[in-house]
């Protein structure tokens, strides 16, 4: 499991540039927005520490852009974006890609199932994390200062990651290899999060498929040297992908600080991801190792199904909301689509799982497996769709829920976990119709 399920933006408490956003939509130049800015408050000081203006002109002058940039863009003639339905594919098979190779390094590394998970956990919290900080400048506009700032908070978790492995090399019977197993797939997470955001998926794309072919060949061909040969391809993806990274900042003059407003805005999404990721891992208590593999694995493929899905979904929507002149016809319409799209994420869910068991194991009772990976994939996507429509609350709550649910499988048996999972999925899936019925949450 990676973190690269940034794929669908990570929606914590926006820094203060989304409260004075609206400042610039109907105003007639900089001088006005600046007007409105300091009349709410806005001084030279708040706008260096808060935002990384040099005062208060300088920020009305981003948020300008921001409103030019909401105005050129208008709805296309064709109801799907080819180039963004295929940026979302790629992202997902990034993900797909980069969970892949961290368990075949991890398997290699001899890595006990637990430490695994943990690491997998671990990287998927942190990385969405460092999302968080980088969207809520991204969605302003100011996507180089959200990298910086992403980037600056990546750093000071590896410092924290850091002395944690140092003290694990230190203190007899401790094991540094795991503690160095974390820091790098946690790394890789934040790195890719902040590229995947900076549209870099086909250079993504093109060196994870190499590395990952590569390792699958040396597993499979049983070379005498996997050890060494797997390991260093993860080092050299780890290598690429910092190579990336460095080269965007040194183009960008942002300083790479962080406040009070960037560790807010990870809030959200770090809770959302730590719920999902409890829910997982009480589910996987339950089940064999064959099974949880296949939970895992569907897990997976469904965190990387949802993003061309919302890619879809969203399109779709602004594309009926442009085409219908009543509500009451555009809201029936979104609903519809949402329900669908919804379907669809649970259903490739379930089926992977279900293939991966009668593929490992050859065994076809997966009754149970199926049916936790449908209510796990179904929350989570509800919960993931929720922060992506602008409720980041509605999404922790959902993600909540999801662990609830495992809790109630675990304790009460099969019945009592499913009817606590439909009960959440109704109620997510009412406030999910609720939030897409308005045409304004999307067009």
């Amino acid at each position: 499991m990676s973190a690269d399920s940034v794929a669908v933006p990570g929606k914590g408490k926006p820094v203060a540039v989304f409260e004075n956003e609206h400042a610039g939509f109907d105003a007639v130049d900089v001088y006005e927005i600046t007007a409105r800015l300091e009349a709410s408050g806005i001084s030279d000081r708040t706008a260096r520490k808060r935002h990384g203006a040099k005062d208060v002109f300088d920020y009305a002058q981003s948020l300008v852009q921001v409103r030019s940039a909401a105005q050129v863009s208008g709805p296309s003639e064709s109801w799907i974006s080819r180039d963004a339905l295929l940026e979302a594919v790629r992202r997902g098979i990034v993900l797909v890609l980069g969970a892949f190779l961290g368990g075949l390094t991890a398997t290699v590394m001899a890595a006990n199932t637990r430490e695994v998970l943990v690491a997998g956990i671990g990287a998927w919290i942190i990385g969405q994390s460092i999302s968080g900080i980088v969207w809520a400048h991204a969605g302003a506009g100011q996507v180089n200062r959200g990298i910086a700032r992403g980037t600056g908070a990546t750093i000071v978790v590896m410092l924290v990651l850091a002395c944690y492995m140092a003290v694990s090399l230190v203190i007899p019977g401790q094991d540094g290899s795991w503690a160095g197993l974390l820091m790098a797939w946690c790394w890789y997470s934040c790195v890719v999060s902040m590229l995947v955001i900076l549209g870099r998926s086909w250079y993504l794309l093109t060196i994870l498929s190499v590395a990952v072919t590569i390792a699958a060949l040396t597993l499979v061909l049983g070379h005498s040297a996997a050890l060494p040969i797997v390991v260093s391809v993860a080092v050299l993806v780890l290598a690429a992908v910092t190579l990336a990274l460095v080269t965007h900042l040194r183009t960008s003059s942002d300083r790479r600080l962080f406040g009070r407003g960037n560790w807010l805005a990870a809030v959200a999404p770090a809770a959302q991801a730590s719920f999902l990721a409890a829910a997982l891992s009480v589910a996987l208590t339950r089940m064999p190792a064959w099974e949880g593999t296949a939970l895992v694995v569907a897990t997976v493929i469904a965190a990387a199904a949802t993003d061309p899905a919302l890619v879809l979904m969203r399109q779709r929507l602004v594309w009926s909301s442009n085409r219908t002149p009543l509500l009451r016809h555009a809201a029936r319409n979104a609903r519809s689509l949402t329900m669908a799209m919804s379907a669809a994420i649970v259903v490739i869910s379930a089926s992977v799982s279900a293939l991966v068991v009668i593929f490992l194991v050859g065994d076809t009772r997966v009754a149970a497996t199926v049916l936790v990976a449908a209510a796990f994939s179904s929350l989570a996507t509800t919960s993931t769709t929720l922060a992506a429509f602008g409720l980041p609350g509605s999404g922790v709550v959902f993600a909540g829920a999801a662990f609830l649910s495992s809790e109630a499988w675990i304790t009460g048996g099969n019945a009592a976990g499913i009817l606590v999972a439909m009960a959440f999925l109704v109620a997510g899936i009412g406030v999910l119709l609720m939030r897409v019925s308005d045409p304004r949450t999307y067009a």
